[in-house]
């Protein structure tokens, strides 16, 4: 056999094959630094926070004044979706010193800037990291106005982003032989990013497993250590707060089934922007590009996940910001197509995708614009820079200059209950605050008022009455349950008062008699009685019933 003979290699020449594949990384690094740059932009561009946003930094401001993660002094009711969020709100509020409501807004686009970087480097991976690769799903996502208005907001909605990129680039490399503890730890963070991520958890754990099976031992020693942290926060939240769930998700009945709601968000979303066409045109490529069964387990992760967050979000109806409960589902399904191989046919539809993006980011807007749309969902970034005539409020001012007839928060004493005509009455003596306020635009009015003040929500969020309503109003999800002034007056009301309207005073009287005893008292004694060891047990093993527990009031008067 003749020997083969190789080509000289000269000295000081890199081989052309080389030279391709150091320039393709350049390549995939520009476009995934072009996307993170593009996120920042088209973040801070629609930087604001949100009157939602403006709970958590109240909840945050008494954590940080000592008072605990409570919205009123003396309540505990669990206001906040997102523990992780809150939490780290506070956290890096605390250490820069810095006012919580921009801080929430800034962690809120680094969170978002940072979900892109690793959704894309994930993708870059899961193809090949050597060859080329073109944006694909990339620019779905960056195109999309929602996208960028809830990069900020204050809410959670970027850490949800953060999650979900970290995690898929973690599952990635993971799969090729990776660390496999990161994973498992940042996996299992979850549920307190928000609740319903445990559907994604459990399919990329299992997604993990199938690819770096480690024996059944070691499995069940993966899932102890992904969810303890999960496990020991449940018990701190059913035994402080008196619940299985966030008091949210109680004022948003998320256990009903709403499907025809749901259909009806996610068609407000999906046909404003036309998205059928560019997911179906990138996720099967995708798929078509994977090239092993390592690839392809990979990818149908994000995609399983995606689709179950979708039908959570339309089994619990949606929601009544535009847009913002889709996020995560979409960026699950485009995780494995955020960048694809060059072939003729990636690169026909990345073009087709380029040309929507465009259309989509320079003219596709909701019909609704700067309102609330007649199904009940609103523009709310819109709404609120109108509202605020700020074209970026990113602070609690402009929404307090905005809000009509403030009170002098430091004179004044009682309970203020607006809309009623009775004008102010003596509040009751046993809590620690001197004034009560009622009123729908929580965020705002909490932050219009001193963190003693009592601010009573009467649409539930922060109020343990009011969550424990049956739904009565069925035009705005988290607008459904308005809690009749009655039972405002008959709560907060002091003893001895005789009110104007007779009629009115004895139905307040009839309520006081039934808060005084039976699961009303339960419930009341479980958010405001003192925090002893007694309490704290008492309020665990009665969490499933109390977090079972309604009521129908009559006389319900929806908003308009």
């Amino acid at each position: 056999m003749a020997d083969v003979v190789s080509p000289p290699v000269h000295a000081g020449r890199v081989p052309v094959t080389t030279r391709f594949s150091r320039w393709a990384r350049t390549w995939n690094h520009a476009v995934t630094a072009l996307a993170a740059a593009v996120t920042a932009f088209a973040g801070w561009q629609n930087r604001w926070i949100s009157d939602d946003g403006l709970i958590v930094t109240r909840t945050v401001r008494q954590l940080l004044a000592g008072n605990g993660p409570v919205f009123n002094v003396g309540e505990r009711v669990e206001t906040g979706t997102s523990t992780a969020w809150t939490y780290l709100v506070a956290l890096v509020s605390w250490v820069s010193g810095g006012d919580a409501a921009f801080v929430a807004v800034l962690l809120g686009l680094g969170c978002t800037v940072a979900a892109v970087t690793f959704a894309v480097l994930g993708a870059v991976r899961l193809h090949g990291g050597s060859g080329w690769l073109l944006p694909a799903g990339v620019l779905v996502v960056l195109a999309l106005p929602p996208f960028w208005e809830f990069a900020t907001s204050g809410l959670e909605t970027g850490l949800v982003f953060l999650w979900t990129g970290l995690s898929w680039w973690l599952l990635v490399r993971a799969a090729w032989g990776g660390p496999v503890l990161p994973p498992v730890f940042v996996l299992g963070l979850a549920p307190l990013v928000r609740p319903e991520l445990t559907l994604a958890y459990l399919v990329f754990l299992g997604a993990l497993l199938v690819l770096r099976w480690p024996g059944r031992r070691a499995a069940v020693r993966w899932f102890a250590m992904s969810v303890a942290l999960p496990v020991a926060y449940q018990v701190f939240r059913m035994g402080y707060y008196g619940l299985l769930v966030p008091n949210t998700a109680l004022a948003k009945e998320a256990g009903e089934s709403r499907w025809a709601r749901g259909l009806l968000y996610a068609g407000d979303t999906v046909l404003t922007y036309q998205l059928v066409g560019p997911l179906l045109a990138v996720v099967p490529l995708a798929l078509w590009a994977c090239r092993t069964r390592r690839d392809l387990v990979a990818s149908l992760a994000p995609l399983l996940a995606g689709i179950l967050t979708l039908l959570y979000v339309l089994r619990v109806g949606g929601d009544f910001m535009h847009g913002r409960m889709l996020l995560p589902a979409l960026l699950l399904v485009l995780l494995p197509a955020m960048v694809l191989p060059p072939r003729a046919m990636t690169g026909l539809v990345c073009v087709a995708v380029a040309l929507w993006a465009v259309l989509c980011a320079t003219s596709l807007r909701v019909p609704y614009a700067w309102n609330v749309g007649p199904d009940g969902i609103a523009d709310e970034r819109g709404f609120y820079v109108a509202w605020t005539r700020d074209p970026h409020p990113v602070t609690a001012e402009p929404y307090v200059r905005a809000r009509a007839e403030p009170l002098g928060a430091r004179t004044d004493i009682g309970l203020h209950v607006p809309g009623t005509g009775l004008g102010p009455v003596p509040l009751r003596d046993d809590g620690p605050a001197r004034l009560a306020v009622t009123g729908d635009v929580l965020g705002t009015l909490g932050a219009s008022l001193p963190l003693d003040v009592l601010v009573v929500d009467r649409l539930g969020l922060a109020n343990a009455l009011g969550s424990h309503m049956t739904s009565a109003c069925g035009q705005r999800v988290g607008h459904e349950k308005p809690l009749p002034f009655e039972y405002v007056y008959a709560d907060y009301m002091a003893r001895g008062v005789t009110l104007r309207d007779a009629r009115f005073g004895a139905e307040v009287e009839r309520i006081r008699g039934e808060l005084a005893g039976g699961r009303f008292l339960d419930l009341l004694e479980a958010t405001r009685a003192p925090l002893t060891p007694r309490r704290f047990w008492d309020n665990l093993v009665g969490a499933p019933a109390r977090t079972a527990f309604r009521f129908s009031p009559p006389g319900v008067s929806c908003p308009s």
